[in-house]
């Protein structure tokens, strides 16, 4: 029997996302703003902070822990796994901690889950996590014969869109092939042929587009320059490409609206570097349509920065000739997180079970 509600916790590299569902109704959400204080500290330092936020906003809904059902949590940084819904178990919770597979505070999410599992005797899961491995096998080479690809983008809330607009032209999701791009803190633009993502660049280690804080593709000779150049540090390139970079970089903030708003007072080095930026978001949906070989159903784009007219208006004269196009601005990971502890509590075959790699349990 279910409890009243689900609880899901969904960490962003600046926000903390907490909402409670009854079933598959949403009770409340709330977003938790954080300081750059708190998000310029290694994942690790900020937990404490961010587990409080859970607590409070507990606190000011009225809910004691006594009255959560499961934990539904965005997942994090693991090894490549397959779509679904997984138990956090220690193997998961080893390697979100340890940062075996990367720092970032999606991360945080399961983390925290598995602290208030523990603290409560309340089973938590993650669902679809960045990590989602469905290339296919052409998208994982490079030119170096010992450099693969790998699979990191925004696929909880990718899917999400995928899907809601499927059921919008009475469509499955694996029926069709759609673009979906998210734009938020960093942009990923996924190929999604018949309900697998078979091409997507690596949102957040230096692949695609720039994007409010993340570099993006960079040309080897000059990135190696820079790197030399600076006696910087493997981990100091790292923080730069995945979190100082793109719009930060350039401009000194990440806000698409502090920016709009010095373009329409005359800032044209600020205008430049947002063109540059829908240049690289158009020119990675042209290789994904390459990808679908022109069979396009449609082109998606979902995430924060979609709000902005200025920046779709920019892009959009670059696609418009591959597919019409839908905007879906937020996220909708939420629901999904919500729809997957759902699902497995109606149907515990659902549930699958993460293993650390070389782990022969």
């Amino acid at each position: 029997m279910m409890k009243k509600f689900i609880l899901v916790l969904n960490l962003g590299s600046t926000t903390t996302k907490v909402a409670l569902f009854r079933d598959l109704n949403c009770h409340i959400v709330k977003t938790y703003s954080h300081d750059k204080e708190l998000i310029s500290q290694d994942i690790s330092a900020q937990k404490a902070a961010r587990y409080d936020t859970v607590m409070m906003f507990l606190s000011e809904a009225g809910i004691t822990p006594e009255d959560i059902s499961i934990v539904a949590s965005r997942g994090g940084l693991l090894h490549p796994v397959e779509g679904g819904t997984y138990l956090i178990n220690d193997d998961m919770l080893l390697d979100l901690t340890s940062g075996k597979y990367g720092d970032h505070a999606s991360n945080l999410s399961g983390i925290l889950a598995a602290e208030f599992s523990k603290n409560h005797g309340i089973e938590a899961v993650i669902t679809d996590p960045v990590v989602v491995d469905e290339l296919c096998n052409e998208a994982k080479y490079t030119g170096l014969k010992n450099v693969k690809r790998t699979s990191i983008f925004h696929a909880l809330n990718q899917k999400a869109a995928a899907r809601k607009y499927a059921d919008s032209v009475g469509q499955t999701y694996e029926n069709l092939n759609l673009i979906v791009i998210h734009m938020g803190g960093g942009i990923t633009v996924g190929a999604h042929h018949l309900g697998k993502v078979i091409d997507v660049n690596n949102g957040l280690n230096g692949d695609g587009p720039m994007s409010p804080t993340r570099a993006g593709s960079l040309p080897a000779d000059g990135l190696l320059k820079y790197m030399a150049e600076r006696n910087l540090s493997k981990n100091e390139m790292i923080h730069l490409i995945s979190k100082a970079g793109g719009l930060l970089s350039h401009l000194n903030t990440e806000d698409v609206r502090d920016i709009t708003a010095d373009i329409n007072n005359g800032n044209r080095h600020s205008a430049e570097v947002l063109e540059a930026m829908a240049f690289q978001i158009g020119k990675e949906i042209g290789a994904k349509a390459a990808v679908l070989r022109g069979q396009v159903d449609q082109i998606i784009f979902t995430g924060g920065v979609s709000y902005s007219n200025y920046v779709m208006d920019l892009i959009t004269p670059y696609i418009s000739f591959i597919a019409p196009v839908t905007i879906y601005p937020g996220e909708f990971e939420m629901e999904a997180l919500a729809y997957g502890a759902y699902t497995v509590s109606n149907d515990r075959t659902l549930l699958k079970t993460y293993k650390a790699e070389g782990s022969h349990d």
